[in-house]
């Protein structure tokens, strides 16, 4: 899942936004770095990719990607995921996506922990190109791979990585609708069973 998924995770748990956004920049123990609500969200957000890689429907998937791009099959469908989250978002929260977006960069841009200098450059330029509105055109995750693609180049094949999403779209969207309210479900029940010794740790 990638930035919409942890967000709308995070706001369905009623964990902190900025600590399940933060969490892909964070090394280590995160109970070392920050305080204990970001720290919870930062192991909310593990918790959330290691739940989605584990199943079943995500493995397929990722086996069926042709050899030459299966690498990097992960981030296309983190992507794609997040696209059908932003089509259908009405089926999943009760306000309006751009509401919703404004909230979350609200309270997001509040945070007043220390902040990595590549978090804090890609969360401004989310906020300021609308990247979250835009996931809702599937065309715009096409083009957000191939911008990964050239400025990283250990991830160059993600370039050619938009064929094969477009070609398995519908099927990948039903994948989608039987993945994303399991994940809701098991990221409740983890949030709500490890709560308090995440938010309280001895």
């Amino acid at each position: 899942m990638n930035f919409l998924a942890h967000l709308h995770l995070a706001d369905h748990c009623q964990s902190h936004l900025a600590g399940n956004l933060l969490a892909d920049f964070v090394r280590g123990d995160p109970y070392r770095q920050y305080t204990p609500d970001v720290a919870a969200g930062i192991r909310l957000h593990r918790f959330v990719d290691g739940f989605i890689d584990s199943q079943p429907e995500v493995r397929a998937w990722r086996r069926a990607f042709p050899p030459h791009i299966r690498r990097v099959s992960g981030i296309a469908l983190d992507m794609i995921w997040d696209h059908y989250l932003a089509r259908h978002w009405q089926v999943f929260h009760d306000l309006p996506l751009a509401v919703f977006v404004r909230q979350a960069q609200k309270e997001v841009e509040g945070f007043g922990e220390t902040e990595p200098e590549d978090y804090r450059q890609l969360t401004q330029r989310m906020w300021q190109q609308a990247w979250l509105i835009q996931y809702q055109q599937v065309g715009s995750i096409h083009q957000a791979l191939e911008r990964m693609a050239i400025r990283r180049p250990k991830l160059s094949s993600l370039a050619a990585c938009p064929p094969f999403l477009a070609g398995h779209y519908q099927e990948l969207e039903h994948s989608f609708f039987i993945l994303y309210p399991r994940l809701m479900d098991a990221s409740r029940t983890f949030w709500l069973a490890h709560k308090d010794n995440l938010l309280h740790p001895e």
